[in-house]
């Protein structure tokens, strides 16, 4: 009797420190530094959804739950290794003194492995003789992606795209990769990718890779497990096993393409759209209110976790727009009247 008193007390001590440490950090990802703006309620829903998460994670059998063990496997010749901040030095310009710094800010981050408290960071380096490829995959914390306190967080992950000139790369199992080429000078490809907006991806290559030759690298990428790792679930990616490279396609068939990415491009920024205007209403109404999912504490314990709540029209507060750039490539934005 004794020793299930200690137990018990010892694991509710554990369970409360627990709670107040994640109530903390939960406050903190949702852009405040204390949690006098976030309340118990919101949180508690956020971490309904967040156990919901994990509970449909650990569901989906024989899936991989380690990000690290989603990435690609080594193709044939090839070794791999945790990524080292030196190896993406190759990727960058001889002399990065008039460089552009956002894009070697951007390859830089390629190489930094420490996400920060919360966020999961997975990165390996291909080799093969002088040759590499690096490949990192970030996951951000569920509490931005269930909590009504995080929406700004949310949008802004939701609305990452290519920073200098993206253009359609590949398709892998219904995951769309963008290349983001480079400024002049720089001795790399570059290329994105995310799911869910959750996780993100991020692929080094030297430039005198070819696409086909960096096929093999995506082949193994476990974009189903990606898919089951993340809240807001797309149905049926990485179910279907079709690789699409658009350099391969026909004129006609790569116009199809490019038309199909867009328009999911289009459903994303519209997704945030509304994220945005949920946002306004919560702010002009001054209550803040937590992102439901299943019902509260118990229905994410017990069922339900995955269902969330329906989104509503865009107000006119906040709209999509879309335009087509000279390289016959739509790219869409959220704007705001405010």
């Amino acid at each position: 009797m004794f020793r299930l008193i200690g137990f018990l007390v010892m694991f509710t001590a554990t369970a409360g420190g627990y709670v107040v440490f994640d109530y903390k950090m939960s406050a903190r990802w949702s852009g405040r530094e204390d949690a006098e703006g976030l309340t118990f309620t919101e949180y508690l829903s956020g971490l309904s959804g967040r156990l919901a998460g994990l509970g449909g994670s650990a569901a989906a059998a024989g899936l991989p739950a380690r990000l690290g063990d989603m990435l690609p496997k080594p193709p044939e010749g090839w070794t791999v290794r945790p990524t080292e901040a030196a190896d993406v030095e190759g990727f960058l310009p001889k002399s990065t003194r008039n460089a552009d710094s956002r894009a070697v800010e951007a390859v830089t981050k390629v190489g930094q492995t420490d996400g920060g408290s919360g966020t999961e960071v997975a990165a390996l380096t291909y080799e093969r003789g002088d040759r590499k490829v690096v490949i990192k995959a970030i996951r951000y914390p569920n509490v931005i992606f269930t909590s009504f306190a995080a929406m700004q967080q949310r949008m802004e992950l939701r609305m990452r795209t290519a920073e200098f000139r993206g253009t359609e790369f590949m398709t892998v199992r219904g995951l769309d990769v963008t290349e983001d080429l480079l400024p002049e000078g720089f001795r790399g490809r570059y290329f994105i990718a995310d799911v869910g907006a959750q996780i993100h991806l991020r692929v080094l290559a030297p430039k005198r890779m070819t696409d086909a030759d960096l096929v093999p690298f995506f082949q193994t990428l476990h974009v189903k497990a990606l898919n089951a790792g993340v809240i807001d679930k797309v149905e049926g990616l990485g179910e279907v096993p079709v690789i699409v490279l658009a350099s391969a396609l026909e004129e006609a068939e790569r116009e199809a393409y490019i038309a199909d990415v867009a328009a999911r491009e289009a459903e994303a920024a519209e997704a945030a759209a509304r994220d945005a205007e949920q946002q306004q209403q919560a702010e002009a109404a001054g209550e803040p209110q937590a992102r439901q999912t299943g019902g509260g504490l118990l229905g994410g314990l017990f069922g339900g976790g995955d269902e969330a709540a329906a989104p509503e029209e865009p107000a006119p507060g906040a709209k999509t727009s879309c335009s087509t750039g000279q390289d016959g490539v739509k790219r869409c934005r959220v704007e705001s009247s405010d």
